[in-house]
């Protein structure tokens, strides 16, 4: 058995990291959304909808996390489209910002150290990409 590429590794643990930070923070949107009862409806449906987004995306970066685990091909590419998504949400957020905000820095670089993983040589040869 061959040994799996550190740069394997520490991808799944970046997007298993990603999907259950995001599960909390999109569990946490549609839980004040379903339960805040002095919350407008547009203000609801703003929270049930962003909510359902955040956590969705968080599943898919969970599964490409345990995929790579796995060592399923599908995995992978999954891994790549979230850390793509997730750079571009976090680019057009800093944008909307006008500022460059610490806490979304941070971000870019767990989605940019992701994305290297994911490209490393060691990486692709072991996923067959």
């Amino acid at each position: 058995m061959t040994q799996r590429p550190i740069s394997l590794t520490l991808a799944a643990a970046l997007l298993i990291l990603i999907g259950l930070s995001g599960l909390m923070a999109g569990g946490g949107l549609l839980w004040g959304a379903m339960n805040g009862s002095a919350v407008a409806s547009d203000v609801r449906r703003a929270g049930l909808g962003m909510g359902s987004l955040i956590a969705a995306y968080a599943l898919a970066a969970a599964m490409a996390g345990t995929g790579l685990v796995l060592g399923r091909r599908w995995a992978w590419r999954l891994g790549l489209v979230v850390s793509v998504v997730g750079l571009v949400a976090l680019g057009a957020a800093m944008a909307g910002l006008g500022d460059l905000d610490a806490f979304l820095l941070v971000g870019v670089a767990i989605w940019g150290a992701t994305a290297a993983c994911l490209f490393a040589p060691a990486t692709r040869r072991a996923m067959g990409a």
